[in-house]
């Protein structure tokens, strides 16, 4: 009897292992032209793409909260659907010319990611805007990595708003009047340009645009690009080129006394939460304490303390999206676009950044 009571536990016992373990690597694989209305799923994922995907004029692709996507190796090469130049012929691409929703929530943000590659540098091609309609065709709370182009837009205009874009080769891409919205985003630590413009016309307001590897911004000195409520800081070629003479020129401050631009563009270091530049700030704060075994009100100390979360732990406990959260010495702070269609959700102004402003992206006038 023992035995047998034995021999069914450990039955029991695999049966459940088996079980989580289906449950662990469950997986959709997606690829291939989207011709119908189709919908992805944080329950149905994470979805593994293996090949090119192209959502036709007369489809529409929702993407929920939460939900997980990754670019794998590309598996069979499906000759249905055109190429865009000769790096597409070699790397996976999403190309939007249909209807596409693909819209997270600040606690469920959807991300596109290498599958098995993270930090190896781009490997994928990239979101691709192309003829796609200007309604119904929205990018928001999403973080993309690991692509050669993280966003391309060509003749379309679709709404890019709360969205991380770091460690791809260029952030956005906007080309033949590609007139992008872009508003709330985190462009940060690409490898060569945050943004390329060229014969477009787009929309940048209360971005960051940080730390990337050549230019902030690059303009083919033609495109009549809106730009402002900006932060750009530490681009190792150069904040700005070839763009409109105006820009980058200091001409008036604003109400927190830093200096702008005559678009109201700041030029200062963004200081995220955790970071070293946190760190400095706190130390040169004199109305903090900074040595609490000299602090002798410790219930004060206690509170003060509390708030002020210490730099190198802080760092490890952060998931990639959070990394970007603004540090309470940030410059970016309330120095967003005033306007009421752009104010935080405690009705307070504007902050800078992927964490900042209303939960939906203002229409395009």
């Amino acid at each position: 009897m023992r035995r047998y009571f034995r021999f069914s536990f450990c039955l029991i016992l695999i049966s459940m292992g088996l079980f989580l373990f289906q449950n662990v690597v469950a997986e959709t694989v997606v690829g291939g032209i989207i011709n119908k209305d189709t919908r992805w799923t944080a329950e149905e994922g994470p979805y593994v793409v293996t090949q090119d995907i192209l959502v036709g004029k007369n489809a529409h692709l929702a993407i929920g909260a939460g939900t997980m996507v990754l670019i794998g190796k590309e598996r069979v090469r499906n000759r249905a659907v055109p190429q865009l130049d000769a790096l597409d012929s070699g790397t996976i691409s999403i190309v939007i010319q249909g209807g596409f929703e693909c819209v997270g929530m600040a606690d469920k943000r959807i991300s596109f990611m290498p599958e098995g590659a993270a930090g190896s540098g781009p490997c994928w091609y990239g979101i691709v805007f192309k003829n796609a309609p200007d309604k119904g065709v929205e990018l928001g709370y999403v973080d993309i990595s690991g692509a050669y182009n993280a966003i391309s837009v060509f003749n379309c205009g679709p709404s890019v708003h709360h969205c991380r874009i770091d460690y791809n080769n260029v952030g956005i891409v906007c080309q033949q009047r590609g007139n992008v919205m872009a508003v709330n985003n985190v462009i940060a630590q690409n490898f060569t340009f945050g943004v390329k413009i060229s014969q477009s016309n787009p929309v940048f307001q209360n971005n960051i645009i940080a730390f990337n590897k050549s230019n902030g911004l690059w303009c083919d000195g033609a495109s009549a690009i809106t730009f402002e409520y900006n932060c750009m800081y530490g681009n190792l070629d150069g904040n700005l080129l070839d763009c409109d003479p105006d820009l980058g020129v200091m001409k008036k401050k604003n109400d927190k006394k830093d200096s702008t631009d005559v678009k109201n563009n700041i030029f200062k270091n963004p200081i995220f939460a955790g970071s070293e530049f946190d760190s400095i700030a706190v130390e040169r704060d004199i109305s903090l304490p900074t040595d609490k075994s000299r602090i002798k009100d410790t219930t004060l100390a206690k509170e003060i303390h509390e708030e002020l979360s210490d730099s190198s732990a802080e760092k490890k406990r952060k998931k990639p999206s959070d990394r970007y959260t603004l540090s309470r010495y940030s410059p970016c702070i309330h120095a967003g676009n005033p306007g009421g269609d752009f104010k935080n959700g405690d009705k307070s102004r504007n902050d800078m950044g992927m964490y900042g402003g209303s939960k939906f992206t203002p229409q395009r006038d």
